[in-house]
């Protein structure tokens, strides 16, 4: 066994646990959506309350204190609105930040996949019944690892903008 199969674990299961990551980190940001639009609806519903109460307030049957306490009751929910929605733009970028590291990790595990395939094809005797000339395969090669490079670098660059955070 080469020296290198030893070191790195099988990229199927890395892969495997990277393409569930991806999915859960999608579904987190769907639900932060819904929720986000919920939230939205709700501060709207507040709003309109906080408008009525100020017009209840000189057309109603009611105090002045019961009004206030009301519109103060409005305000709070109005608040928490508020901090909730800060919140879940928090988790978003976070979120979108991870999702983007990980979509370039799981590119950079197939490229390395890829190539460490067209390095052994390139090792090997060559086959005539390959549709890849030996030129091609080098090319292929160094697209993979010029791919690699760019893709580590800007996974570089979002765990920098992660840590800034």
């Amino acid at each position: 066994m080469p020296a290198d199969e030893r070191r790195s674990p099988p990229a199927g299961p890395a892969l495997k646990k990277i393409d569930l990551t991806i999915a859960r980190l999608r579904l987190l940001l769907a639900d932060v959506s819904a929720r986000e639009r919920a939230l939205e609806d709700q501060r709207r519903t507040f709003r309109e309350q906080h408008h009525k109460l100020l017009t209840f307030s000189m057309y109603g049957d009611s105090t002045l204190d019961s009004v206030l306490a009301m519109l103060g009751d409005v305000q709070e929910r109005l608040s928490h609105i508020d901090a909730t929605s800060h919140s879940l733009i928090a988790i978003r970028k976070r979120a979108e930040i991870e999702l983007e590291s990980l979509q370039l990790t799981k590119g950079i595990e197939e490229a390395k996949v890829l190539l460490q395939q067209l390095q052994a094809k390139q090792a090997a005797p060559l086959d005539p019944a390959d549709a890849l000339t030996p030129e091609e395969i080098q090319a292929e090669i160094s697209r993979l690892r010029a791919l690699i490079n760019e893709a580590s670098e800007r996974a570089a660059q979002n765990i920098e903008r992660a840590a800034r955070r």
